[in-house]
């Protein structure tokens, strides 16, 4: 199946993928090469069309001297991803000695690729930012950010740098299964669930939810992430 087919594009998904899978890998440039950093993201709306993504890093990190206002940065973001094999293709393959000669393993997956130039925050931008992960991932009765202690929160806040990142291009792919038949989709799900480790649920919850449209990658990604649509 062409690639062009796993692909999305809708800004939609592209959120929904984000605020459901928020730890990602930024990188960037240096002289000596790439250099690379882990973090949570938090998603703002408008700034571009494909809205804009924040987080926050030690001053102590190593990619710091290289996040300057204007900088440019490429972010991964990842989610559930799992072996697929063709054992599983149960429709099309039947029978005691199935001929499954001209098929191969392959992979399922769902990740994004963000582009931009960065611009640093300040110290309320900062907190802002920090509040919004906050109230992302908190349960409701969960800490709050009014518990914490001025003083050390501001003290907090002298050892970290936050950045703000619009994003100017993303390429985003799904790789769910819809390359195969229709008929051996409950075949993939069973064997995913069989398998049973942590990804292989995730992945057979999105192949069995999935329908092609960009809605139910969206209704997908928030089962499998346990977030409500927003």
């Amino acid at each position: 199946m062409h690639y062009e087919h796993f692909k999305q594009h809708d800004p939609k998904v592209l959120k929904a993928l984000i605020e459901s899978f928020p730890f990602v890998t930024i990188t960037t440039n240096c002289p000596d090469g790439l250099v690379v950093a882990h973090a949570p993201l938090t998603f703002k709306q408008g700034i571009t069309a494909n809205g804009a993504v924040e987080f926050h890093l030690a001053k102590a990190n190593p990619i710091i001297p290289y996040l300057q206002n204007g900088a440019k940065i490429t972010i991964m973001v990842n989610g559930p991803s799992a072996p697929i094999s063709p054992s599983w293709y149960t429709a099309r393959f039947s029978g005691d000695k199935p001929d499954r000669s001209k098929t191969a393993p392959t992979y399922n997956y769902i990740n994004a690729k963000l582009n931009g130039s960065i611009q640093t925050m300040d110290t309320e931008h900062i907190t802002s930012q920090i509040s919004d992960l906050v109230v992302a991932n908190e349960p409701d009765n969960g800490w709050k950010m009014q518990e914490i202690d001025p003083a050390t929160f501001s003290k907090w806040c002298g050892l970290i740098a936050g950045f703000c990142m619009p994003i100017e291009s993303f390429d985003m792919t799904a790789k769910l299964s819809q390359e195969q038949n229709a008929a051996d989709r409950p075949g993939i799900i069973a064997g995913l669930e069989k398998r049973g480790a942590y990804h292989d649920m995730a992945m057979a919850q999105m192949v069995e939810v999935f329908d092609g449209t960009p809605q139910s990658l969206i209704k997908a990604l928030h089962i499998v992430s346990g977030k409500s649509s927003s």
